[in-house]
């Protein structure tokens, strides 16, 4: 669990802070920023929108949301807020990753668009979402686990051999391959 987005997460149930003029790194985004949620509670989202997988200095796979503004826009920060305050805090400290991808996609798209595969968690149905796919031949997604901070990440072909891992396109420039609806596709973000 993403303990400092959940103080943060906190601190903006009491009161928005709004942008931070007083941290060194102030703007780290764009002028204007809202600062209340510094650190997402939603990391790692695992949505190409607003991320992608990229090698640390350590050498191991991480998610990368770097250039992602969402969670500084004051609405977003607003609307997170709210949805959120209907949940007692125990509840929000005892939630993973799965509790927070479903309020997340509940947020971006009115509904939970992942689903259960066996043990798995099928997050394609997110990612794709909205986008123009079209069919392709090549059978390819990721199964991903996510392992303090960082993600074990292997690609597979088709839904044999699951375990406890989050199902993601593969993303490859400015194209995600995976499984959607019931067809293999492509799409350009």
């Amino acid at each position: 669990m993403n303990e400092r987005g959940l103080v943060d997460l906190f601190a903006a149930m009491n009161s928005l802070s709004g942008p931070a003029y007083e941290c060194k790194y102030y703007p780290c985004h764009f002028e204007g920023q809202d600062c209340s949620l510094c650190f997402c509670i939603f990391y790692p989202c695992l949505l190409y929108r607003f991320g992608e997988i990229v090698i640390s200095h350590s050498g191991k796979p991480v998610w990368s949301c770097k250039d992602c503004f969402w969670i500084h826009k004051k609405e977003n920060v607003e609307e997170i807020v709210t949805y959120f305050s209907f949940y007692p805090r125990q509840v929000l400290v005892e939630a993973d990753w799965y509790f927070f991808s479903k309020a997340f996609q509940e947020i971006l798209f009115g509904k939970e668009l992942g689903y259960a595969i066996g043990k798995a968690y099928n997050l394609m149905p997110a990612n794709f979402y909205s986008y123009n796919c079209k069919e392709t031949d090549e059978r390819v997604f990721l199964a991903v686990k996510i392992e303090e901070g960082y993600l074990a990440v292997r690609k597979i072909s088709d839904f044999e051999d699951l375990g406890e891992e989050i199902l993601i396109p593969i993303k490859s420039g400015n194209i995600i391959k995976g499984f959607y609806g019931n067809r293999y596709v492509e799409c350009e973000l």
